[in-house]
């Protein structure tokens, strides 16, 4: 017995690197995970701070919501200027753009307007708006556009990601609200040429 222990000992005299290197990583491992954990809790919405770096998957939250501020907020303020022009471009820009660029970012002084509960009340009108604005888009001819369908996903999944799937559920009659309303104003060609503006 004394003689298979000094040949275990001589066994680990004989390897110091790889012991030390296995032991490293043995206690690596666990930091890594707990991280991991504790950085999805705290990583949420943090605009107008930057989000972390690098990107990954676990810190998505932070990147779509500058994402979608950024994005649609100057892509919709611009088909309600007049630009990117298609049919109800004006309509679902203006709608998308005000959701994007006015409440999705919760700035203090809209915050401030929606009373108790603001910051949460500015980042849902803010979702759902882009989203209606979406659904003008989907009543269109430019559903066919895979920019349109990336930016719904990119909506329902910050949602899904912060205030989790309850929370998608109103959002998806806000989608359906601008599907709907899309359709009628077309049908009902109220501002000419199927709203179709420069």
């Amino acid at each position: 017995t004394s003689g298979s222990f000094m040949a275990i000992e001589e066994a680990l005299a004989s390897h110091p690197r790889q012991i030390a290197a296995a032991a490293q990583a043995a206690q690596g491992r666990p930091r890594a995970r707990a991280w991991s954990s504790a950085m999805v809790a705290s990583v949420g919405l943090r605009f107008p701070a930057f989000p972390p770096w690098p990107p990954n998957w676990e810190v998505r939250v932070p990147y779509l919501e500058w994402w979608l501020i950024l994005f649609l907020g100057t892509v919709g303020l611009m088909k309600a200027a007049g630009f990117l022009a298609h049919d109800l471009s004006q309509i679902a820009g203006l709608v998308e753009g005000v959701g994007a660029a006015v409440f999705l970012p919760r700035w203090p002084a809209v915050v401030g307007l929606l009373g108790k509960g603001g910051d949460d009340r500015s980042f849902k009108l803010g979702c759902w708006m882009i989203l209606a604005g979406l659904g003008v888009i989907m009543s269109t001819n430019k559903r066919k556009s895979p920019i349109c369908w990336s930016q719904i996903w990119f909506t329902f999944e910050l949602m899904r990601s912060t205030k989790g799937m309850a929370a998608c559920r109103p959002a998806v009659i806000a989608l359906f609200v601008g599907l709907a309303g899309g359709l009628v104003l077309q049908q009902t060609d109220i501002f000419g040429a199927k709203a179709k503006v420069a």
